[in-house]
C-alpha cells in the first residue's frame, strides 16, 4: 500500500490525473480513485463506479444494485452474466426493490419496471406486479390483435394475462385494479386506465347476479361516463353495456345514459381477445362461470350493501 501511494503521488506530481486514477484502482485504492474522477469527468466517475461495484459487493446483492445505478448503468443492471438466463437482481428482488425505493436514481422507474419483467418468471404475477405498481405503470387497453406476450404489463392485479390468458380474473383483482386506477388517476388526470374498463363492466354483472342492483347500477354510470369521453374501448363493449342497462331496467334499477344508442342486437359481439375473459361469455344465461367467483364475494362481503366505497362507483 505504501509503495502504491508513492506510485499516485509521483503520477499526480506529474499531472497525469487519469493514469493514477487508472493506477488506484488497480491497487484497490478506491477512496482515492472515486475522490480523482469526481474531478476527472462525468464519465470517469462512473467508470470508477462501476468497477468498485463489481470489486466490493457480490452481483445481484442491493448494495451493488445500488452502486450500478449510481455509476449510471440503468436497466443494464438487469443483465443476466455470462452463460446464465435470469437477471442476477430476480434472486433478492424484493431487496433490491426496496433499496432502489429508498435510494431514488436516474432512471429507476424503467428499471423497477423491468425488474418485474424479470421476476415474472420465476415468481410469478404477484411479484411482477409488485414492481408494475411501484413503478406506476399505466392501465391501457388491450389490443385483440396482439399476442398475449405483447399485451400490456398490467392489467389486473395478481390476474397473469400472459399465462392464463382465458382465465376468469378473480373480484379481489378486479377490486384491487380498480382501486390502484383509481387512486393514480386522482394524482395524475393524465394517467391511462382505460384497461380497467373490461373489469368494471364485469364485476358490474356479477354484482347484478349476487342481487346487488343500486352497485351495479353504480358501476354503470362509471361505465357510461367513460363511453360518453370517447375513449378507446374494448370490442362487445357497448353490447355488454346495453345488456347489463337492459338486466337493471327489466328489475326497476335503469340508469343514467340506458336510453342512449347502442348498437342494434347482435352487432358489437364480443371478439376473441377483446378484453374479456372467456367465461364471462354469456352473462345473462346464468352464472354457472360465476359460480366460484360470487362464493367469494359472499365469503368476503363484496355482495354486501355499501362495499362500493372507494374507486369509481361511489
Amino acid at each position: 500500500r505504501a509503495g502504491a501511494a508513492r506510485e499516485l503521488e509521483a503520477l499526480l506530481l506529474a499531472g497525469r490525473r487519469e493514469e493514477a486514477c487508472e493506477h488506484a484502482m488497480g491497487c484497490g485504492l478506491w477512496a482515492d480513485a472515486l475522490l480523482l474522477s469526481s474531478h476527472i469527468d462525468a464519465a470517469m466517475w462512473k467508470t470508477v463506479m462501476a468497477r468498485y461495484a463489481a470489486e466490493v459487493s457480490v452481483a445481484g446483492s442491493p448494495l451493488a444494485t445500488l452502486y450500478s445505478l449510481f455509476a449510471g448503468s440503468g436497466p443494464g443492471v438487469l443483465a443476466p452474466p455470462s452463460g446464465a438466463t435470469e437477471s442476477p437482481l430476480a434472486a433478492r428482488w424484493a431487496e433490491n426493490l426496496a433499496m432502489m425505493l429508498a435510494n431514488p436514481t436516474t432512471d429507476d422507474t424503467e428499471v423497477i419496471t423491468q425488474l418485474g419483467d424479470s421476476v415474472r418468471a420465476s415468481w410469478g404475477a404477484c411479484a411482477a406486479h409488485c414492481c408494475y405498481l411501484l413503478a406506476e405503470t399505466p392501465l391501457p387497453l388491450p389490443d385483440g390483435a396482439l399476442p398475449h406476450a405483447e399485451q400490456p404489463r398490467l392489467q389486473l392485479l395478481g390476474h397473469d394475462e400472459r399465462q392464463a390468458a382465458r382465465g376468469f380474473p378473480s373480484l379481489h383483482s378486479i377490486r384491487g385494479t380498480e382501486l390502484y386506477a383509481a387512486s393514480r388517476a386522482s394524482l395524475d388526470p393524465d394517467f391511462d386506465d382505460a384497461g380497467i374498463a373490461p373489469g368494471l363492466l364485469l364485476y358490474a354483472h356479477v354484482l347484478l347476479d349476487a342481487g346487488e342492483a343500486d352497485a351495479a347500477a353504480r358501476y354503470a354510470a362509471e361505465l357510461e361516463r367513460r363511453r360518453a369521453l370517447g375513449g378507446p374501448l374494448p370490442d362487445g363493449f357497448d353490447a355488454r353495456l346495453r345488456q347489463l342497462h337492459e338486466q337493471l331496467g327489466a328489475g326497476g334499477g335503469a340508469t343514467e345514459g340506458a336510453g342512449e344508442s347502442y348498437p342494434a342486437a347482435g352487432e358489437g359481439q364480443l371478439a376473441d381477445g377483446g378484453g374479456y375473459p372467456a367465461a364471462a361469455d354469456g352473462y345473462s344465461e346464468g352464472s354457472a362461470a360465476l359460480a366460484e367467483p360470487l362464493a367469494h364475494a359472499a365469503q368476503e362481503g363484496y355482495a354486501q350493501e355499501g362495499y362500493a366505497q372507494e374507486g369509481y362507483a361511489q
